[in-house]
């Protein structure tokens, strides 16, 4: 039996990880000396990094599908590929909005600089987890998803940027997510270059579209504020909204308005991104009020 440390296994309370689960054949454990803090999350606790659980397994593990052909060590003869368990990892940071890492790699250069990312908690504990992880490998382990989604790229990137920690740059970079995913929903057989667009009207209302049919107005296909908030942000780098083509109520808006667009794009790319592995995240953010955010904003374009 394996076995490795692991930092960061936190739910929204650290003792509703009392018991393992089990995905895949690795058995994720808490860790049998971690003192759990039940009261209220300090702000340190986003940030320091706890190593409170290990994995177990046996035998040979299965390579990584998500890094297909990365490799570990010190050295190209000291190496080895990466395994399906990175994989598994990368999926519980994006369900718990913790940095899950290998507590020995806590000296490389890539290991995130706090423990909290900016995503929200979907899973709200081990056993919701266990179930979310299990959907996930079922479409990671799918051929013809690996082939529409380039073996889950776009999951690398939300969490890498779930990781930058300015409000600006991330929405930005979340951005990157939507262009990317707009030629893979498109054509389910592959992504070629002719299937990517320019056009972030276009785009954002495709994948609205795509989701919720149902809801979305035909009126974010012409003007919607998260392309205008781009373009301001990208080709003047300050606030407020100062474009010409940007609908009067959207240069009204002032910096705590804006940072609750921000902070509701950040979640709208985590959903939209998690349906892409058939989960259904919208329910798990009623303490945002996500699902009534959303609903205004397909219907009306705001969400205040």
């Amino acid at each position: 039996m394996a076995k490795r440390k692991l930092d960061n296994l936190t739910f929204i309370v650290d003792g509703d990880f009392d018991n393992p689960f089990m995905v895949s054949g690795y058995t994720f454990c808490p860790q049998d000396n971690q003192k759990f803090d039940t009261g209220k999350v300090s702000v340190s606790d986003n940030i320091k990094h706890k190593q409170n659980a290990y994995v177990e397994f046996k035998g040979k593990q299965k390579n990584s599908v998500i890094f297909r052909g990365g490799r570990v060590g010190v050295s190209i003869y000291r190496s080895q590929e990466r395994k399906f368990l990175e994989d598994l990892l990368l999926i519980g940071s994006i369900l718990t909005a913790r940095n899950w890492n290998f507590f020995s790699r806590r000296n490389s250069t890539k290991y995130p600089v706090v423990s909290r990312n900016h995503l929200e908690y979907i899973s709200k504990d081990a056993t919701e987890c266990e179930k979310h992880m299990k959907i996930a490998v079922s479409k990671l382990e799918n051929s013809d998803w690996q082939k529409q989604f380039e073996n889950g790229f776009h999951l690398v990137m939300l969490l890498n940027h779930a990781n930058i920690l300015n409000d600006e740059s991330r929405f930005i970079a979340m951005m990157v997510i939507w262009e990317w995913l707009y030629p893979h929903l498109k054509n389910p057989a592959g992504a070629t270059p002719s299937d990517e667009s320019n056009n972030l009207k276009e785009i954002i209302y495709f994948i609205l579209n795509n989701y919720w049919t149902q809801k979305v107005d035909v009126s974010l296909k012409s003007s919607n504020i998260f392309h205008v908030l781009r373009n301001q942000l990208a080709h003047s780098g300050k606030l407020p909204i100062n474009r010409k083509y940007a609908e009067p109520w959207m240069t009204q808006l002032k910096w705590p308005e804006i940072q609750q667009y921000l902070r509701f794009f950040d979640h709208l790319t985590q959903i939209v991104v998690l349906k892409t592995l058939n989960i259904d995240g919208e329910n798990s953010l009623k303490v945002f009020n996500f699902q009534e955010k959303l609903d205004k904003f397909l219907q009306t374009g705001k969400i205040i």
